[in-house]
Formats: C-alpha cells, sequence, structure tokens
C-alpha cells in the first residue's frame, strides 16, 4: 500500500480529522526561515476536486493577497465526501488527485521558489466544517514550531459556482440559520475566515453569466460589504 493510500484510509476510517500528503519543508506552515507571528497568520486555501487541476486553479491558488503582508502559506485541499457529488467509474481516484495536487504544488514552487504550499486531504464536506477543522490543525501545527501567539485567518479560493453553493441555504436547513451559521464563520470573533471569488475574464470569450453572478454577489451583499467575501477577475 503506498503512503497516500494509507493516509486516504486514515481520513475515511476517521483516525485523523487533516493528513498533510506534501510540504514544501518541515515546519510548514511555518516559513522556512520563520519568526514569530504577533497577531495573526495567514493561510490561503484552495479547496477543490481537482478532478483534473486546471490553469485555472493555478491561477487561483496563486493569488496574491490584496494588500500587504501577503499570506504566510498556502494549502491545496482535496475532500473526500463530497456534499454534492459521489465519485463515478470514469473520474480520477482519489489517489491520482492527490498525486497530481502534487504537480501543481511542484510548478507553485517552480514559478516561485519561496511559495510556502502544502498538499492535504479532509473528510468535510462544508466550508463551515472545513474551516474549523482546519483551524484546530493548523492551529497545533503553528504552535509546534513556537511562532504564534495571535489568531489565525483562513481565505478560501473559490470560483462563482461554489460561492454560490455556500449561500444555499439547503446546506444549512434554512436561510435563518444559514445567516447564523455564516456570520460565526466569517467573525473574526469566530472562525475568522475569508472568500476570494474568482470570475475567469478571457480575451474575446464571453463572461459568465452575468444575471446569475449578480443574484449571487446580493446574496452576498452583507459579508461583501464587510470585506469579508473580495470578488477579483482572473
Amino acid at each position: 500500500m503506498s503512503s497516500m493510500q494509507v493516509l486516504l484510509r486514515r481520513i475515511q476510517q476517521k483516525l485523523s480529522s487533516v493528513e498533510l500528503v506534501y510540504a514544501s519543508h518541515s515546519t510548514w506552515p511555518c516559513p522556512a526561515n520563520h519568526r514569530s507571528h504577533s497577531t495573526l497568520f495567514r493561510v490561503a486555501i484552495l479547496d477543490s476536486s481537482f478532478n483534473p487541476p486546471t490553469l485555472a486553479h493555478l491561477a487561483l491558488a496563486t493569488t496574491p493577497r490584496s494588500f500587504v503582508p501577503d499570506y504566510d502559506a498556502r494549502l491545496l485541499l482535496l475532500s473526500v465526501r463530497n456534499a454534492d457529488k459521489q465519485l463515478k467509474p470514469s473520474d480520477a481516484t482519489y489517489q491520482q488527485r492527490m498525486e497530481m495536487m502534487v504537480l501543481l504544488a511542484n510548478d507553485m514552487q517552480d514559478d516561485d521558489p519561496t511559495t510556502n504550499v502544502a498538499v492535504a486531504i479532509i473528510d468535510e464536506p462544508t466550508f463551515v466544517g472545513k474551516s474549523s477543522t482546519l483551524n484546530e490543525f493548523l492551529g497545533a501545527r503553528i504552535a509546534s514550531h513556537g511562532s504564534l501567539s495571535g489568531k489565525i485567518e483562513l481565505t478560501f479560493f473559490q470560483g462563482i459556482d461554489t460561492l454560490e453553493r455556500l449561500f444555499e441555504p439547503r446546506y444549512y436547513g434554512s436561510s435563518e440559520e444559514m445567516q447564523v451559521v455564516l456570520r460565526r464563520f466569517f467573525s473574526p470573533a469566530g472562525d475568522n475566515s475569508r472568500i476570494v471569488c474568482a470570475r475567469r475574464v478571457m480575451d474575446g470569450v464571453e463572461g459568465e453569466n452575468e444575471a446569475k453572478v449578480r443574484a449571487v454577489l446580493e446574496t452576498a451583499r452583507e459579508f461583501i460589504s464587510t470585506g469579508r467575501v473580495k470578488v477579483v477577475d482572473i
């Protein structure tokens, strides 16, 4: 059994909540030559099915922070449980996806050797669940290297379709419960998570359905106005 299969089995059997498949160095998410962070540790996360990784994934994963300082670390994340989809026979296996994600991480490092990136798997179907689990996992790793005396800030990169699902009440039980959960998800006093939503923009190609985009952004208006959701073009 390969090492990736072992990690996958540990997640599926709930022996662990998160497993690192690859990391750019042993102290990730702390920078290789890390110094103590006094207030905030920023981690950018691309959570996707990676079936397969694409140039759009690469563009998303390398999106710079809109203001300084940049993210302290980046994470390519695969959930082995999807809220909407089941693995089909024609799909890449989870091991194949993990292998491709490592290649994507290597591409990121080839483009910028200072990129502090890792690949991980998790068994959580929702962003709210991922945020809570990752906060605990990353907090323990960062603290073990003596590099955190403040709070973690997670920024999830996603496309419009994924943002639409984030603001879909059926995943929460009701619209009212969705608002309660998402306010905790985005609150600096709660999970302290952020969303960067990317719209694909290509010369000579009609953009994504603008009516759909406007409807999604209207639903997210409360959190866009507070800066917790940011829309960028790639």
